[in-house]
């Protein structure tokens, strides 16, 4: 585990892309070392101080094991990559870290489901992510921004966009635009799905119809 998390997030827009770009890093790094679905919980006070100093502590359910996270406030870089002290170990008693949080008036307001493909490449770790509502990312997390620009280099990814926010933030702004209620957000696929499903998308093809 570093101390300092180095990391640059890209966008990958479309399914096709996703693919590509999956099989572009089987190609260079192998199989990937895993493969999960993820359950990250952010958690902070009532009004969000946490969130307003740019400080994360999120707990991360995979396997029936639990990690904790704690984070410093980003520094953005001039190259798109950012920088922040992150400190992240095993939870002994999954439960108890929940009721201790809660003790100290910390509560889980956002909640996002995730799967997650990870590669290795020298000291390099590259993770693949799908997640419900905002898409598909690439994030590539590595000793110094040379190394980094090499990874993402050899998955041809030069010309795509950075992304300088993090998933929580892009979240709450899809939210936003949706019209989804902004507290106690809880991301889930089965929630896209449902929402995907709604009688909103019957309106919108219905209204699509009309236009000649």
């Amino acid at each position: 585990m570093r101390l300092n998390e180095l990391e640059i997030k890209i966008s990958i827009d479309s399914d096709d892309h996703f693919q590509r770009v999956y099989e572009k890093c089987i190609q260079s790094f192998g199989p990937p070392i895993s493969h999960l679905k993820q359950l990250d919980e952010y958690y902070d006070t009532a009004d969000g101080q946490l969130k307003k100093q740019d400080l994360v502590i999120r707990i991360r359910s995979f396997d029936e094991k639990k990690t904790i996270a704690l984070k410093s406030p980003r520094v953005d870089l001039p190259s798109g990559m950012s920088n922040r002290i992150e400190l992240e170990f095993i939870a002994a008693e999954g439960e108890n870290i929940h009721k201790q949080l809660l003790s100290q008036g910390l509560n889980p307001n956002e909640a996002a489901e995730k799967e997650r493909w990870t590669f290795i490449q020298n000291d390099c770790e590259i993770v693949l992510d799908k997640l419900p509502f905002i898409g598909s990312f690439i994030e590539i997390e590595g000793p110094s921004e040379a190394a980094i620009e090499e990874v993402v280099t050899l998955l041809d990814l030069t010309s795509c966009e950075v992304v300088r926010q993090n998933y929580g933030e892009l979240m709450t702004a899809k939210f936003r635009e949706l019209n989804l209620p902004l507290t106690n957000i809880h991301a889930t696929f089965a929630k896209e799905k449902e929402w995907l499903d709604g009688p909103h998308q019957v309106e919108l093809q219905t209204c699509s119809k009309t236009i000649p």
